[in-house]
């Protein structure tokens, strides 16, 4: 979420008094505090991140569109700063960032390339957001590895959902919500959404089974919903891993990586960044496990295994800001199979002739 979006939420909760029930007790207050001004100072963008981002690179490229030669099918759940509240009174609902992450992506020869498709659910407390990501890239063959251009079109839609908001007159003098407010925001509005379109493009080059790097920008439009107050910024994206096999112990690998995130300057000049370093290490194409670095972010730890086509992973976070009390958890499952190339149909026929 940008800066724009928690300074209009956070103007709808003045007017409405519904800031009253996020600040009636000191700590509640502190926490108010931390939420609405924390990403003012990090890295604000208007897309979900990923610690496992390594195993999710056509949510950030769609050069990768059928890259791995396999269809694929991923599946990714992360739960942001679990346990976090906007309010501490009894009842009050978590506000943590949650996401839904489905993919999938498969290569297509007479295409010269693949195809892919994501689904992703981003929920933040009241403000929910839902993308549609199409992608197509083509596929260069290379001396040395192969060279991919992809491009995307997304559809998404932005919700400010009122029935997860609080008025003043929802508190009681035990600090317990009541379930209706006398507020018509709050009480007839259940929600105010908007759809958006935009673009995205990208290049994506590997050498399979050695090294891959990838350039890639995303809401290329810059959309605007006058509705929700909302206006797109491109991002652009930088990602890189190599896999090294240790020479003396060939059963494991080293598999270093790197993800860093520009969004475009704002009105005043300042340029949004963030950057992701990971280093896993591997035994037997089975097991894996490693830490990640999010500067002045979070440090994290990763494990998995591999069973046949099918991939688990898991990482946690462990904040190094002034959210350090609440961790993030997430999960991703990933199935991928060879899609045999079918022969190609005659396009006429002809009789065969009986001697």
């Amino acid at each position: 979420m940008n800066n724009s979006n928690f300074t209009y939420i956070y103007y709808i909760m003045y007017k409405r008094n519904i800031l009253f029930s996020l600040i009636k007790t000191t700590k509640s207050y502190l926490l108010v505090i931390i939420v609405i001004i924390a990403p003012l100072i990090g890295f604000s963008q208007q897309e979900p991140e990923f610690t496992q981002y390594m195993y999710n690179r056509l949510s950030y490229n769609p050069a990768y569109a059928g890259s791995n030669g396999a269809m694929c099918l991923t599946g990714f759940y992360r739960n942001q700063w679990m346990g976090l509240k906007l309010t501490d009174i009894k009842g009050g609902k978590p506000s943590t960032p949650q996401t839904l992450n489905f993919s999938f992506d498969f290569p297509i020869k007479f295409l010269h390339g693949g195809l892919g498709a994501t689904i992703i659910s981003d929920k933040i407390g009241y403000w929910n957001q839902t993308f549609v990501k199409i992608d197509y890239a083509y596929r260069f063959e290379l001396p040395t590895g192969n060279l991919a251009f992809g491009l995307e079109a997304q559809l998404f839609s932005s919700a400010i959902d009122f029935a997860n908001l609080v008025g003043s007159d929802q508190i009681n003098e035990l600090d317990e919500i009541l379930a209706t407010s006398r507020d018509p925001v709050l009480r007839d509005a259940s929600q105010q959404n908007d759809f958006l379109f935009d673009l995205g493009f990208g290049a994506y080059y590997q050498i399979p089974g050695k090294f891959y790097a990838g350039f890639s920008s995303s809401k290329l439009m810059e959309a605007k919903s006058e509705k929700l107050k909302w206006e797109d910024k491109r991002h652009y994206y930088l990602l890189a891993g190599y896999e090294w096999t240790i020479p003396a112990y060939p059963e494991f690998r080293v598999l270093p990586s790197a993800l860093a995130k520009f969004i475009e300057p704002d009105e005043t000049g300042y340029v949004n960044y963030q950057i992701n370093a990971s280093a896993l290490i591997e035994y037997n194409y089975m097991f894996w496990g490693g830490v990640n670095y999010r500067i002045q972010d979070a440090i994290s730890v990763l494990g998995g295994l591999t069973l046949g086509g099918f991939k688990l992973g898991m990482s946690y976070d462990i904040p190094i800001t002034r959210l350090k009390p609440y961790g993030s958890f997430e999960l991703f499952v990933r199935y991928c199979f060879k899609v045999e190339n079918q022969p190609k149909p005659p396009t006429s026929y002809r009789n065969t002739r009986m001697n």
